[in-house]
């Protein structure tokens, strides 16, 4: 039932299925016996009243296109045409023409009606015009009518001249007999059909239509893959000899590697490349930026060299303070305890410029490392949609090309059973045929008796002639449109494949770049961490450096008001002598007191110099405390341990107070005193200890290059007993 529904929905002219089949169980519903069929010519009507219907000659006709009303599917290759035979073609030219033409058949009606509309527009040759073979098959067709025409006249006229005629008769019928094989024998007609791409789409059900897959007349877009590849190269050759470039040297090569086949993969295809060229531009922006950034030496490269001259000049310095304390060159060694201070003010400075560097390279690295994290998982994005909407695409594909397929064996199936039929078809025909001609040559031996019967054989054949006409009309349309749905599904399949070979293309594509990107990305998360950690070690060696200075300078300037403040009370001694003499003179009027007085001025003099450059020296030593809080908490933050030099200096303190116990007891003659003796020995071995603790720790405190520095030693310094 469903076949043969299907059947009569290709012999229709319908360009929806399911609209045809609900219409089909409502006419059967409504109607049983319903259906339609060619028009068959009443064998009542008389030959002279037919003979009144004129119609015009085939050859004063245009050429005749294929009416789209009578259009319907075919299933069947088309075969060509054999050309009529001479003979053929000249018998109707021998006959004479006859005074009233007969009318013709709907079909041949419908295409005659729309040739004669000069009006309407002629459309441009193509697919839906009709070849000349359907021309010739309508020219075939008039004269088969001019035949039937013919044989009725000759009945008619039968009874005055039947002998003469009958071989005339004999001949017309062979004639029509060629004419009707040469006119099934014909085809190619190329009527207008109604397969194309959108019908076949809504009767497969498929989704995608023509414009969603990809045409092999297409061009492949990969120019932005080529400049980027361009642009990896020139990246390459532009910083290839830079440090920056090290680290990121194998993901650069990968990345050209990786682009070269991009590049080979997209020529094969159709596929438009423009989006997925933009997802390495994050990537190439920031290896750029990491390739053009100073490094960390760089910046601090002229901060070294300075450090090395201050070095340097300070053990100099150093030198010359431990040389004129030998000598005993006290103001000499004052002023080089003030150029040892100003050499480790300008260390410590330097080295707070190089905390600041390496502070603001760290926080940079930090924010580009942050905005390389965005770019990843924006780059991993992009190429996951592009992915995801190919293999949507691939999908769609696949399934439409299952659907097709499907769609097209069960009209094949339709196709083979409609071949069957129409033989069988023609094999009734041409035993109906046989059996007219044996029947006439019976006629003719009783053609005396037997007038109306051979008239009404005539009418017999010319409406099985009629009937085979409609059935070649048929038959020829059915198969243009299986020969047209074929190469309509061959040229959609083809574009179904194409578009799954260019998806696959793509897909592959996509995994390249994402690899290339991703690896990128990761090599510049390395090169960041690495980059977080060599800046961070040269902080902490700065600190460790501005460690090292400031103790340098704290222990220098301790030293320094340590001396001056000994200095004071020596001059505050003096000056309560002079006080004490210019007192004993006054009291005898002895004229000495104005030398006393005189003294007793000029030391209260050096007493305020001396307290007011005590006070600069504290000054400076907590303007340098309060400078290096910086380094302290992060030399506690990195757990470093080390002896601040404030408890440093206190214990250089207490040294001193110990040599100087020391020196008064020999000055007072009380050193082989036992107890005094033992306190002293106590006294230097506690601080032996702590010296050694000391150097323990800020040995491992302090960077190597900066250990072989000698440390602030106390001079040797007298006292003399007034």
């Amino acid at each position: 039932m469903e076949a043969d529904l299907l059947r009569a929905y290709y012999f229709s002219a319908g360009q929806n299925y399911t609209a045809f089949k609900n219409k089909k169980d409502k006419g059967d519903a409504a109607s049983p016996a319903a259906g339609g069929g060619s028009p068959v010519e009443s064998p009542a009507v008389a030959p002279k009243e037919r003979a009144t219907k004129k119609i015009e000659s085939p050859a004063a006709e245009p050429a005749i296109a294929a009416s789209p009303a009578n259009a319907a599917p075919a299933a069947a290759a088309p075969a060509p045409t054999p050309a009529p035979s001479s003979k053929t073609k000249a018998a109707p030219a021998a006959a004479p023409a006859p005074a009233a033409v007969v009318t013709k058949s709907a079909p041949v009606g419908s295409a005659v009606s729309a040739a004669k509309r000069k009006d309407a527009p002629t459309s441009a040759p193509g697919i839906d015009a009709a070849s000349k073979e359907y021309i010739q098959f309508l020219k075939q067709q008039q004269d088969l009518h001019k035949c039937h025409n013919k044989l009725e006249e000759l009945i008619t006229s039968f009874e005055s001249h039947r002998h003469e005629e009958q071989r005339d008769l004999s001949k017309v019928r062979s004639q029509a007999a060629d004419l009707l094989r040469e006119m099934e024998e014909g085809t190619g007609w190329n009527l207008k059909s109604k397969y194309t791409v959108e019908n076949i789409i809504k009767d497969a059900g498929l989704q995608l239509h023509g414009e969603q897959l990809y045409s092999s007349d297409a061009e492949p877009q990969y120019f932005e893959i080529v400049q980027q590849a361009a642009n990896l190269q020139k990246l390459k050759q532009d910083h290839h000899e830079k440090e920056q470039y090290g680290p990121h040297k194998v993901s650069v090569n990968n990345g050209m590697r990786r682009l070269e086949r991009v590049e080979k993969e997209l020529k094969n295809s159709q596929v438009d490349a423009t989006e997925l060229a933009r997802v390495p531009d994050t990537l190439l922006i920031q290896l750029e930026h990491v390739f053009t950034s100073p490094t960390i030496q760089t910046l601090l490269e002229s901060h070294e060299e300075s450090m090395e001259h201050l070095l340097f000049k300070l053990e100099q310095a150093k030198e010359d303070r431990e040389e004129a304390l030998e000598d005993g060159e006290m103001q000499l060694a004052e002023k080089h305890y003030y150029s040892i201070v100003e050499h480790y003010e300008e260390l410590q400075a330097t080295v707070l410029e190089k905390l600041n560097i390496a502070g603001n390279t760290l926080k940079e690295t930090a924010v580009f490392d942050k905005v390389r994290g965005n770019y990843q998982d924006k780059a991993a994005e992009e190429v996951r949609k592009i992915k995801a909407h190919k293999e949507r695409l691939k999908n769609l594909c696949e399934d439409d090309t299952r659907k097709l397929f499907s769609l097209r064996e069960r009209i094949e199936d339709v196709e083979k059973q409609m071949v069957l039929k129409m033989a069988e078809d023609c094999r009734k025909s041409d035993a109906m045929l046989q059996q007219n001609t044996e029947r006439l040559n019976r006629c003719w031996a009783k053609i005396e008796e037997c007038e109306t019967e051979l008239a009404m054989l005539e009418k017999d054949r010319h409406k099985e002639v009629k009937k085979r006409i409609d059935d070649k009309e048929k038959d020829e349309q059915r198969r243009m449109e299986f020969d047209r749905f074929c190469t309509v599904c061959d040229k959609h399949i083809a574009h179904l494949d194409l578009t799954i070979k260019n998806c696959e293309s793509l897909i592959h594509v996509a995994n390249l770049v994402g690899e290339f990107v991703q690896g990128g990305f990761g090599g510049l998360a390395k090169d960041f961490q690495s980059k977080t950690k060599n800046l961070s070690e040269v902080q902490l060696h700065l600190h460790k450096e501005h460690l090292a200075m400031f103790r340098g300078l704290f222990l220098a300037l301790g030293e320094l008001t340590h001396k001056k403040e000994k200095k004071i009370e020596e001059v505050d001694k003096q000056i309560q002598t002079s006080h004490i003499n210019q007192e004993l003179c006054a009291d005898t009027l002895n004229p000495n007191a104005k030398k006393f007085s005189d003294v007793k001025k000029e030391l209260l003099h050096v007493r305020d110099d001396l307290e007011q450059d005590v006070r600069c020296l504290k000054e400076q030593a907590s303007s340098a405390l309060e400078k290096f809080v910086i380094s302290e908490q992060a030399l506690k933050a990195a757990d470093v341990e080390f002896i601040h030099p404030v408890v440093e200096h206190e214990d250089m303190t207490l040294a001193t107070r110990a040599k100087m116990v020391e020196f008064k007891a020999i000055a007072i003659g009380h050193v082989d005193s036992v107890p005094i003796r033992n306190e002293i020995e106590h006294l230097k071995r506690q601080i032996q200890v702590t010296q050694q603790h000391v150097t323990s720790i800020n040995n491992n405190a302090v960077p190597h290059e900066l250990v072989s520095l000698p440390g602030i030693k106390p001079g040797n310094t007298t006292t003399t007993a007034n």
